[in-house]
């Protein structure tokens, strides 16, 4: 029976132990995957192609809106006597009187869809005091009789404001003397709303 001698040496020295071969090839695995996070480090956030193109145009930008009155003037306009200037708290009005209070507004308004009320609040017969139905008040705008409705309103336009205060002259007796109509209140005001 014939013996392969130097079996040791054969397996031993020609080829490397199974050990030291495996760590070459961990380490060598582990030098590649150094070198790509490198590469990546280098090159930054990892991203794809993309593009961005600019949006021509301007800001979007609010219009204005507002109403400028400046002072009216009340005058008597009761047809039987000249017309004069009164002033309310100071001159006496008396059954027959038709007095007016007259302004002319400025109104502003800039944007698309603008659309108002024009309304005269803190005025009525429910403001006298005692309540009474001898005295009518009435109010126009834009020579019209007012109605509340929406109106198309643009920059600079004029509107012309008109209350009208009547004391009926059919009244008698003592009613309503000493009374009041609380016209110290009154507003005009400029209210924007949606078409409808």
């Amino acid at each position: 029976m014939t013996r392969i001698a130097h079996s040791k040496h054969l397996w031993g020295a020609a080829f490397p132990e199974r050990g030291t071969f495996m760590n070459r090839k961990t380490k060598g695995a582990i030098a590649v995957g150094a070198g790509a996070i490198l590469l990546l480090g280098g090159m930054g956030s990892y991203a794809l192609w993309s593009d961005a193109e600019d949006v021509a145009g301007a800001d979007i930008t609010a219009g204005a809106f507002g109403l400028a009155c400046p002072n009216g003037a009340w005058t008597d306009v009761s047809g039987d006597v000249p017309v004069t200037a009164v002033t309310p708290g100071t001159t006496l009005m008396v059954p027959g009187d038709i007095w007016e209070y007259n302004v002319t507004c400025t109104v502003t308004a800039t944007g698309k869809n603008m659309r108002a009320q024009l309304s005269v609040t803190d005025l009525g017969t429910d403001s006298t005091l005692p309540p009474t139905s001898r005295v009518d008040i009435e109010t126009e705008v834009d020579n019209a009789a007012y109605t509340n409705a929406p109106i198309v309103v643009s920059g600079g336009q004029v509107l012309p404001v008109k209350v009208t205060v009547a004391f009926d002259p059919a009244t008698t007796g003592t009613d309503f003397t000493n009374g009041q109509i609380n016209v110290s209140g009154m507003q005009i005001m400029l209210n924007q709303v949606r078409p409808s």
